[in-house]
């Protein structure tokens, strides 16, 4: 995966459905970030670290392509802060969900399309 289809990825994975959307967001000209984005014009380590930043990807993934995309212990802990936030009640719910997507089988009759149904 060449540089600027890793910014692609990136863009998409942060929400970002379209080119647009994210060079509003940098604060960018969209022809330079289409262009980033597109191959037609590379970018240096410093537009690589505003964008990696921005898309919560890591800095060597977008560059490089080292390493995974995003730093996994930032998100358990983003997860797991969230989680500590519910109510008990809520909290069992949720770890029974979790515990039953979990299952090899994946026979615990939860349609992950409709985990908001089980949650209510």
């Amino acid at each position: 995966m060449d540089i600027h289809e890793r910014l692609t990825a990136a863009r998409k994975q942060a929400g970002f459905e379209t080119a647009k959307e994210a060079a509003d967001a940098l604060g960018e000209s969209y022809p330079t970030y289409a262009g980033h984005e597109n191959g037609s014009s590379g970018f240096r380590a410093p537009k690589g670290r505003k964008y990696a930043r921005r898309f919560k990807v890591l800095f060597e993934w977008l560059m490089n392509g080292d390493g995974p995309m995003t730093d996994l212990s930032s998100k358990h802990r983003e997860v797991l802060e969230n989680f500590d936030r519910l109510s008990p009640e809520l909290q069992e719910q949720y770890a029974g969900i979790l515990r039953s997507l979990a299952r090899p089988d994946q026979s615990s009759g939860h349609d992950p399309e409709h985990i908001q149904e089980d949650i209510e």
